[in-house]
């Protein structure tokens, strides 16, 4: 709703002072909607509250979210089902949905259930919002307009009749009255039954469309309606407005403005009616527009009350960059129009920092770090301004504390132990290890949401008394690491060997620089005499006998000698002279001997999403990691292959 603007995306708050204002210079709005033979009607408060009066038929929703996107509004505080007949509920559950829906916080209808598809709907729609009206029952928008329920379930009177039940509310603003009743009847008499509570009105919204059985003279000679709005479609078949109805309401004497003529077979369009603050108001319709004067208007004059101060005012720094403010609405003897926001960063010497018609702001664009004290004042159509409320915040700056490993522990390879760690206006987190006290670092994890504060690392099995861990912020604006050095004791593990790293597009057409990776991720040496690599086809390497693969060590298998990059640690080249990886997707494998009967130890199928990029080969993520997936090299380090050695180019 307009009164809530801050619901919206932060980043569009600061338009607020760029939002029209006419909206809430003519203070009260009531709006009957021209959505053809049905019902809907709109009414906001002058700070912006909105209540919605029935929903139309099905179809209706997009009409009455065009005209309320038109005035900015943004969310719905309270709607009003006075009955279950399609034509008055069969669109409401529209304007909650779609992308551009406009929420509903609560419904209120008589209760009990009704046999239609539209109103299964519209239960289903509105599961935990909707409650039951009650005679008697007050509401209040914005703490300005009055909403009292004077008739819901017949008020006593014993009628099967659908329409007997609907839902009439009297609205109020200063001398400014208006009733909203649905298809309430005359006959059943439950018109008479809300005669004491009502009394005289500036706006009848007419009964039943304008039905003969509706609109009884005992209702009209009590409230006298200066205006009465008939919402009609022009091709209805129960010819309404009756003749019998409008005779009625001309002979009080009260201006009958229609949706649609179906006398003239036209559309008339909304009935538009403003008023600023209760003694007059204005109705328009299309290039017709009419001015009145309130019943009980108290004499025009200068408005020189002042609004209360806003209360309860909280400055939250939910940023280093962003303050959101909030407080509780002023109130006025005409209206409040807005608030006006203040900002100093001494404490004295206050400026504007932008103005709001809803009770809150977001404050963007501030300095990490810093104090910020804050003034926000009520101001009315007058220009009268209300004194201060005051309160006050900082704005943190971005910061991150590794809290484990922080100095001292000692832990063993291979056991999963947690990082932890504190951030304030981090998103996400780099970790990296060391292991010779911050000489060189590796990557844990690249990216790992700051909120979680914890990351499960699988320490590395690597023997050292200098190993530290460092948590950076992923855009590099803060870093922290342990503040000593902790140990890391290797536990022995049986040899166990893994593909590690595949080149299958070699660079340009050199097929020789294709190469298969192996590493032994275990604790012990194994020797791998014999042991063969495949692709789909065959096999296209043979180790010779006295092959051994040290522990935490890579070999590497080359398509051919001329392929080998100079100084590559571990490589041969294929026995066969080649190993045909295709760049479309293959399967390679490494098994203990060429036997039908012999061990798969590993075997990876790729597929051309892998082997797209000339020169870039695939990787397991982490690196030398048994159970890590293979990624392009490129998304792990700035490399595009490393044969022979870690992915940040490091020896194993």
């Amino acid at each position: 709703m307009l009164s809530r603007l801050k619901t919206v995306l932060n980043s569009l708050l600061l338009l607020t002072l760029l939002l029209p204002t006419w909206a809430w210079s003519q203070g009260l709005r009531f709006t009957t909607l021209d959505i053809g033979q049905g019902d809907s009607a709109v009414l906001i408060a002058p700070g912006g509250c909105v209540a919605l009066f029935d929903g139309g038929p099905t179809g209706s929703g997009t009409t009455i979210k065009a005209y309320l996107k038109a005035l900015g509004v943004t969310r719905i505080d309270m709607a009003f089902v006075s009955h279950m007949h399609a034509d008055h509920m069969g669109g409401i559950d529209e304007v909650d949905v779609g992308t551009n829906a406009i929420p509903i916080d609560a419904v209120y209808d008589h209760g009990g259930t009704y046999n239609s598809t539209a109103y299964d709907e519209y239960v289903s729609h509105f599961s935990g919002r909707r409650a039951t009206a009650t005679r008697g029952q007050t509401l209040s928008l914005c703490g300005q307009v009055t909403l009292t329920v004077v008739a819901v379930n017949g008020n006593g009177v014993a009628s099967t009749d659908e329409n007997t039940k609907s839902v009439t509310v009297k609205v109020s603003y200063g001398a400014f009255d208006a009733l909203v009743g649905g298809d309430l009847t005359g006959t059943p008499d439950v018109e008479s039954t809300i005669l004491n509570t009502v009394g005289e009105l500036e706006l009848y919204k007419v009964h039943h469309h304008g039905s003969r059985s509706s609109s009884n003279d005992s209702l009209l000679d009590v409230t006298n309606p200066t205006v009465s709005f008939i919402s009609v479609g022009k091709d209805n078949t129960y010819g309404h407005p009756t003749p019998e109805c409008l005779d009625r309401l001309t002979a009080h004497n009260s201006a009958i403005w229609q949706t649609e003529d179906p006398a003239t077979n036209s559309k008339r369009g909304h009935i538009e009616l403003s008023s600023p603050d209760g003694n007059t108001f204005v109705v328009a319709q299309g290039t017709r527009s009419v001015g009145y004067t309130s019943k009980g208007a108290t004499p025009p004059g200068p408005d020189t009350q002042a609004p209360t101060a806003p209360g309860a005012l909280v400055a939250s720094a939910v940023s280093s960059t962003e303050v959101d403010l909030s407080w509780n609405a002023s109130t006025d003897n005409v209206g409040v129009t807005g608030y006006r926001v203040y900002r100093s960063t001494n404490g004295s010497g206050y400026s504007l920092a932008g103005t709001s018609t809803s009770t809150g702001f977001a404050d963007l664009g501030l300095t990490p770090g810093t104090p910020y004290a804050y003034q926000v004042t009520a101001v009315d159509a007058a220009g009268n301004e209300s004194t201060p409320s005051s309160a006050s915040t900082r704005t943190p700056a971005p910061g991150i504390t590794l809290t484990s490993p922080n100095g001292g522990e000692s832990w063993a390879g291979g056991s999963a132990r947690a990082i932890t760690w504190t951030a304030q206006d981090i998103s996400n987190v780099k970790l990296e290890y060391s292991l010779d006290n911050g000489a060189t670092w590796r990557v844990i994890a690249s990216s790992v949401a700051a909120s979680t504060g914890s990351y499960t690392w699988t320490v590395v099995n690597s023997a050292t008394t200098a190993a530290r861990v460092r948590a950076t912020d992923a855009f590099g604006s803060a870093s922290d690491l342990s503040n000593g050095t902790f140990t890391i004791t290797a536990v022995a593990t049986p040899a166990k060997v893994i593909l590690n790293e595949i080149l299958a597009n070699e660079p340009g057409a050199l097929t020789d620089g294709e190469f298969v990776e192996l590493v032994n991720v275990g604790g012990v040496a194994i020797d791998i005499s014999g042991w063969v690599v495949l692709d789909a086809t065959s096999v296209r390497h043979t180790f010779p006998a006295g092959t051994v693969l040290g522990a935490g060590k890579a070999l590497v298998v080359f398509g051919g000698a001329s392929g080998i990059p100079t100084g590559t640690p571990g490589a041969v080249v294929a026995s066969t002279g080649t190993l045909s990886l295709n760049n479309g997707g293959d399967t390679v494998t490494v098994k203990t001997s060429s036997a039908k009967s012999a061990t798969t130890i590993d075997s990876f199928t790729y597929g051309s999403s892998l082997a797209g990029q000339d020169g870039v080969s695939m990787n397991r993520g982490p690196d030398a990691s048994a159970t890590g997936g293979f990624v392009l090299h490129t998304g792990l380090s700035s490399l595009s292959a490393s044969p022979g050695e870690r992915v940040n180019g490091t020896a194993f």
